[in-house]
């Protein structure tokens, strides 16, 4: 029986407490309006362009622009050198009359706001007002350093028109705008042609791309990025999109078709977005013969081996030159990697009948990893994100090895990962590796297929891809799990402390980006999928967001509104909850009582009160007169009727009232007395804020259990408390909220009834000792068989 019990006459109504509204506790960008309202109001209006199911609409429309790029790598001076020809078609409906083109590279000159807008924070502030010494990493140091000295940002030769003449044009920090020599109609054509050269940054301050020096020879390792003039994305929802790059935030892009040509030194070995269109001009016979083997293959085939690699690296440098071209057509962005040291191996994967490539690029220092693990993840990587979002449609996927520890762009991704000096490697290290390969593979889906705006919503992107990266991950290695349990509690600590950050935050302002817009949305999607909407709806949900939006620009709302109208289920409390609120999932169960129905019988009625009265704890003054003769009981001429009558007796006037009662009753309402079941109260105290279903399980005293669901809507008038009533004839003998937790509830304490006791370990540790200077000076005593090894060495020397 559970906490107290009590009777409440035939018939019990249970009410709901009045509370706080959900409002109250949201803050930010939280659109106004109760838990449970309508997101409609908040969202962009439906149009032609954007419909109000979250489809793209008839009239819906994105630019195009095609590029054509020669550039020169120079390892000598860390130098590139490069023109591009750009094709820019005019899908909208308005008028252009100047083009707007993203220069990332400014980024890296000394006075760029993106160096410039971060504030220093590694000193500590109390230590600093006590005067004490602080202490700085090295590698903090270096970075500092680099941002004062290196000379970065691009040398502009020309930007001109189709013509050959010099277009008009600024440069504003990362940005240049440019303007046409005529007004750009709708469904027109421009082509302009831009010239330029820059130095590429070292890992001293990679920012998502540049170079590593290897210790054994001091030979570089290239990852190129963000590297040449990209246009700017010209859209329905934002028009020019011309956030700067502060570093934060990613990017935004339109698609295109690419053509790009790397010049570099002969010995180098290339890996670039797209197909290799010369391989003739650059590979060995023996090495294109490997490369269609690998296609069939179902393991990894080395295309450059280990020898060929290492013979590379000794010989004398080559001053000798080759061109690397590539081909990438439906793309968003390009990126490449070269280096002389590369390892290259591939193998290939089926995707709804056609053969694509998973392919690796690695130096020997880093195979004794990537060699076993690299080139598999890409492939399970293709082959899971195939399953769970959209079928892959390119025909390579890299995964590269360099000074970035993870970064994505069409069909190659960045990544570092360390092993020791022997070759060998913890299982940390090793499940790094596997997770940000999967990671920076899958964000071919998101945002290089499904192309949001990175800049503006991170989540968009790294939430929807660290939700998919998971279902993936778990699957390569059952050993990978171990990070996410980690993650996973990491993720609980900061949900209970997640203050007023939104998930949708602007990225560029984002205090917390790994947990604002990697974590919480995983989290929050894997809840939806395994807890609210099961997995085969919100599968097929999430693919026909894919489906809808794969090679266009969705935003946020096109996300919300088509997981709802795929699925049938109103989602907007769980949006405006947990995405553009900062509450989190902490329940409690405060109170549970079991109710009996009193019988109709009232001399039932009153033996059942006597029973309550007789079982009521002794209070102090009844101890207090035990064996005591009161003075009523001494004299009898104090004992009226008060003194002798039963207070449990049945008067005629109670009786009379009981019966009229009764008679009252209509036959329905007969039928339910003497109900033998109990009536099983169960109240739960919300303290996080976020609205949950909740999740019951009830283990009886016979042993037996029972399951029971309560859907979110519970929570809808906006009640910090709420009242579950259960009708069942077992006698309750505890009660588990949420088990699993399925939810995310931060504190699971308070998640049973009666609460357990929990059983946890400790150890002794020695007791901390303080500086001893006077022990500290002392020389080292020699242990035995000192004596004799020192004068070996003499003997020796």
């Amino acid at each position: 029986m559970m906490n107290v019990s009590g009777r409440s006459g035939i018939l019990l109504l249970i009410g709901l407490t009045a509370a706080t509204a959900w409002a109250h506790r949201n803050k930010g960008v939280m659109p106004t309006g109760e838990a449970f309202d309508s997101l409609s109001a908040a969202w962009v209006t439906p149009t032609g362009v954007r419909a109000a199911s979250g489809a793209p609409g008839p009239e819906y429309w994105q630019q195009q622009v095609d590029y054509t790029i020669d550039v020169t790598l120079d390892p000598s001076q860390h130098r590139m050198t490069g023109s591009a020809q750009i094709t820019y078609t005019n899908n909208s409906p308005h008028t252009l009359r100047y083009l707007w083109l993203q220069m990332d590279q400014n980024a890296f000159a000394r006075e760029s706001a993106s160096y410039r807008s971060v504030p220093f924070t590694s000193f500590d502030a109390e230590k600093e007002r006590k005067g004490e010494r602080q202490s700085l990493p090295t590698r903090t140091y270096r970075t500092l350093d680099a941002r004062e000295t290196f000379p970065g940002g691009y040398r502009l030769d020309h930007v001109r028109g189709a013509d050959g003449a010099e277009l008009p044009h600024r440069v504003v920090d990362t940005l240049m705008r440019v303007d046409l020599p005529e007004p750009l109609a709708p469904g027109a054509v421009t082509v302009l042609s831009v010239a330029w050269s820059n130095l590429i940054t070292s890992d001293a301050n990679p920012m998502r791309t540049g170079y590593r020096v290897l210790e054994k020879d001091g030979l570089p390792v290239y990852v190129i990025a963000q590297w040449y003039p990209r246009l700017c994305p010209y859209s329905d929802a934002d028009g020019w999109q011309t956030k700067p790059y502060l570093s934060g935030g990613e990017f935004a892009l339109e698609f295109g078709d690419f053509k790009v040509s790397v010049t570099a030194p002969a010995d180098y070995v290339i890996g670039a977005s797209g197909e290799l269109v010369n391989a003739d001009a650059v590979l060995t016979a023996a090495q294109r013969e490997r490369l269609g083997e690998a296609r069939a293959a179902d393991r990894p085939v080395m295309i450059v081996t280990p020898d060929e690699a290492a013979a590379n690296r000794s010989a004398a440098r080559s001053t000798a030159t080759k061109t690397w071209t590539f081909e990438a057509k439906r793309v968003r962005d390009f990126a490449f990697a070269a280096s002389v040291a590369y390892i290259w191996d591939a193998m290939g994967v089926e995707i709804e009948g056609t053969r694509r490539l998973a392919m690796s690029l690695y130096p020997p220092e880093a195979s004794a990893i990537w060699q076993t693990y690299s080139t598999e993840a890409v492939a399970a990587t293709l082959e899971g994100y195939s399953k769970f979002v959209y079928p892959y449609p390119y025909p390579v996927a890299w995964s590269c090895w360099g000074p970035v520890g993870g970064m994505e762009y069409p069909m190659m991704s960045f990544q570092g990962g360390e092993v020791e000096e022997d070759g060998t490697y913890s299982l940390q290290q090793r499940n790094y590796v596997i997770n940000v390969i999967v990671h920076e593979v899958g964000h071919n889906w998101f945002p290089m297929i499904i192309n949001s705006d990175e800049r503006a919503w991170m989540w968009l992107d790294e939430g929807l891809n660290s939700f998919v990266e998971r279902l993936v991950s778990m699957q390569f290695d059952p050993k990978v799990w171990a990070g996410y349990n980690d993650g996973d509690a990491r993720t609980m600590e900061s949900l209970a402390r997640a203050g007023d950050e939104s998930m949708m935050t602007r990225a560029d302002n984002l205090r917390e980006r790994g947990f604002t817009s990697y974590s919480k949305p995983e989290v929050g999607l894997m809840i939806l999928r395994e807890s609210i909407l099961g997995p085969e709806v919100f599968d097929t949900a999430m693919q026909e967001y894919a489906r809808r939006w794969a090679f266009k620009r969705p935003i946020p709302e096109d996300f919300f509104r088509t997981m709802a109208d795929a699925s049938g289920v109103d989602l907007d409390w769980f949006w405006r909850g947990w995405f553009y609120g900062t509450d989190h999932v902490d329940r409690a169960i405060s109170t549970v009582v079991s109710y009996k129905m009193d019988p109709s019988d009232l001399a039932k009625i009153k033996e059942l009160d006597r029973a309550d009265r007789a079982a009521q704890p002794k209070r102090p003054y009844d101890v207090y007169l035990d064996g005591i003769k009161t003075r009523s009981d001494l004299r009898e001429w104090l004992q009226d009727i008060y003194y002798e009558t039963d207070p449990f007796v049945i008067t005629p006037k109670a009786r009379k009232a009981h019966d009229k009662a009764i008679e009252k009753l209509e036959t329905w309402e007969k039928e339910l007395l003497d109900d033998p079941r109990y009536l099983h109260v169960i109240e739960i105290t919300d303290i996080g804020g976020m609205p949950m279903p909740i999740s019951l399980d009830l283990t009886f005293t016979n042993g037996e259990t029972r399951h029971i669901p309560v859907p979110p809507q519970i929570w809808a008038r906006g009640h910090e408390s709420i009242r579950i009533p259960l009708l069942d004839e077992r006698e309750l003998a505890s009660v588990e909220m949420d088990r699993g937790n399925p939810f995310r509830d931060v504190d699971l304490s308070n998640n049973r009834f009666p609460q357990e006791i929990r059983e946890r370990r400790f150890y002794l540790k020695p007791s901390d000792k303080p500086d001893n200077l006077m022990q500290d000076m002392k020389p080292e005593e020699k242990k035995e068989g000192d004596e004799d090894a020192d004068a070996g060495r003499a003997s020796d020397a």
